[in-house]
């Protein structure tokens, strides 16, 4: 079941009051937890799920130093985004000035069966200040895009 709040926010155009959906954490599942659901339906034990788990990491980040994005089946990508400053000449362009960051592209998979799932839940979750999840918090008076940004805790749309 998804959980979401009903969030409020302010148009920054027409600085009308609206209201949206918003994903709501209950939990964060750390990699024991996984590695235990995962071999509960596999031939696995769970110390080789979480061997596996182990060298994940690692591998994509070989995989990325070597220049490779790392797709997986189900899940999405993992790439590079490198930004840096702009020079008004080539040579002046150095890594120095780059920093690197690394994007996960979700698979239209995973986005679709998401999309696709019924079984939402609308749940009132008070703030760390009492407010109820419907007003305003300090750290997002604007409702998400079109396009569903927001902040880790998950965006939304209209």
């Amino acid at each position: 079941m998804i959980y979401l709040v009903k969030k409020k926010g302010v148009n920054p155009l027409t600085k009308t009051e609206l209201f949206y959906p918003k994903w709501t954490r209950q939990t964060t599942v750390n990699e024991t937890q996984l590695a235990k659901r995962m071999a509960r339906g596999s031939t696995f034990s769970i110390g080789e799920v979480s061997g596996v788990f182990a060298d994940f990491p690692q591998c994509i980040f070989d995989e990325l130093l070597s220049g490779n994005a790392v797709s997986i089946d189900g899940l999405g990508t993992f790439k590079l985004k490198v930004s840096g400053k702009s020079q008004l000449k080539k040579e002046e362009v150095t890594s120095q000035g780059a920093t690197i960051s690394v994007v996960f592209d979700p698979s239209d998979e995973l986005t679709s069966r998401l999309n696709d799932e019924k079984e939402f839940r609308f749940v009132e979750v008070p703030t760390k200040d009492g407010k109820q999840d419907a007003e305003e918090d300090d750290n997002n008076t604007t409702p998400p895009d079109d396009n569903g940004g927001g902040d880790d805790n998950g965006g939304g749309g209209f």
